[in-house]
């Protein structure tokens, strides 16, 4: 009883910080931060360099590790990333913010027939001043068993919504496996991320940004909730995740 009261307690507080980041995250004052008023100032390297973190900033997270919901199964879950911008010059010099870009969404994921799960998501980026809105496809292709583990292909989409200057488009593409102990699911995770980014206005050539992506994360289920947190790399950029679900 006494373990039962302080994991709900510990579940309490952890949604408490990320409902509190996300709000914070989504003032005026943070979402004003920074519009990517100066893109114009950039050479055309700066804005390959700004290309390569918005890949990571605006790429759709499914912090699972991907074990289907099947046909009733729904996951519904408030998440925070921070990614630390690699290339910093050409970011502040484009008017993006703050190098720290704190990106909080909510998803919601739901289970499908056949080991096939949807998804989507929708969140801010930070001082960037954009919105993203992305999907989620899910496959499972084996099953955890006692000894080896499960293993899920994902197909995702994202882009940026309310930026009139530059325009992010994401596609990906990953392999995820992970092995149940007890309540906590460790996961690990390999894929490609293609990014589409063009400058309205000014005369920088449209930058198609392929990237290797690597991620590793944890899931752990208490009652109805589940906590998440997930480390990944998307070429030289680093982004720390943490996510309170509601899995149903």
């Amino acid at each position: 009883m006494i373990i039962r009261t302080a994991s709900r307690v510990g579940t309490a507080r952890s949604s408490a910080v990320l409902i509190g980041l996300f709000c914070a995250a989504i003032t005026p004052s943070a979402v004003s931060a920074g519009n990517f008023a100066g893109v114009r100032q950039l050479s055309q390297d700066g804005f390959l360099s700004l290309s390569k973190d918005l890949a990571s900033i605006n790429a759709l997270r499914a912090l699972s590790p991907g074990a289907t919901l099947n046909l009733l199964g729904v996951d519904l879950g408030v998440e925070v990333g921070v990614t630390s911008v690699e290339g910093s010059d050409a970011w502040k010099k484009a008017g993006g913010g703050s190098t720290q870009v704190v990106t909080p969404r909510i998803s919601l994921h739901k289970g499908l027939a056949a080991g096939f799960d949807v998804g989507a998501s929708i969140g801010i980026a930070g001082g960037t001043g954009t919105q993203t809105i992305g999907g989620i496809v899910r496959y499972q292709l084996a099953e955890p068993g006692i000894v080896l583990p499960g293993a899920t292909l994902r197909l995702t989409a994202n882009r940026e919504l309310g930026s009139s200057t530059v325009t992010v488009r994401s596609y990906g593409a990953d392999f995820v496996i992970a092995k149940p102990l007890l309540i906590v699911t460790p996961y690990v995770g390999v894929g490609a991320i293609r990014t589409n980014t063009t400058a309205a206005g000014t005369a920088l050539a449209g930058v198609t940004v392929d990237r290797t992506r690597t991620f590793v994360g944890f899931d752990t289920r208490l009652a109805f909730a589940t906590v998440s947190a997930e480390a990944e790399k998307i070429g030289e950029t680093t982004t720390i995740s943490s996510k309170i679900g509601f899995r149903f």
